[in-house]
């Protein structure tokens, strides 16, 4: 028996409505899941940008020391103020017995702008004895 030109369209017309929505709800509640896995994923691969800055800062503190005897308390001789990608603000204290001789330094990397979001990680900090804070965003 023959089918109808109705019955032909019918069955090759495509996705009704009804399907078309539920697969727009399947795709929303993934979406709802997934985000904000993946906006923390961003915040914590952004830490790399204060772990380069507070090193290099360390590292430029050394050097530092070698031809100064001393450490400095100016940021700007020792890399500037903002992190290479900008997501963090970089900041020194230098101390020791005199304003002659620094025997020592904090250097501090506070989140800012798109960052700003990441609190359990700001600030996070590096010594002149390497000590780092907060231990596990190291």
């Amino acid at each position: 028996m023959a089918r109808s030109y109705s019955e032909v369209n019918r069955s090759t017309a495509g996705f009704s409505l009804l399907e078309l929505m539920i697969v727009v709800a399947i795709i929303g509640i993934i979406a709802a899941v997934a985000y904000p896995s993946y906006l923390r994923f961003v915040e914590e691969s952004r830490r790399a940008d204060a772990h380069i800055s507070l090193t290099r800062a360390s590292n430029l503190q050394e050097r530092f020391f070698t031809s100064n005897n001393s450490y400095t308390d100016q940021i700007n001789s020792i890399g500037g103020t903002s992190s290479p990608d900008g997501f963090y603000s970089i900041t020194v204290v230098a101390s020791g017995s005199s304003a002659a001789y620094l025997s020592n330094y904090t250097l501090t990397a506070t989140a800012s702008g798109a960052q700003a979001s990441d609190t359990d990680c700001t600030p996070m900090t590096l010594n002149h004895l390497g000590q780092k804070t907060p231990a596990d965003c190291w």
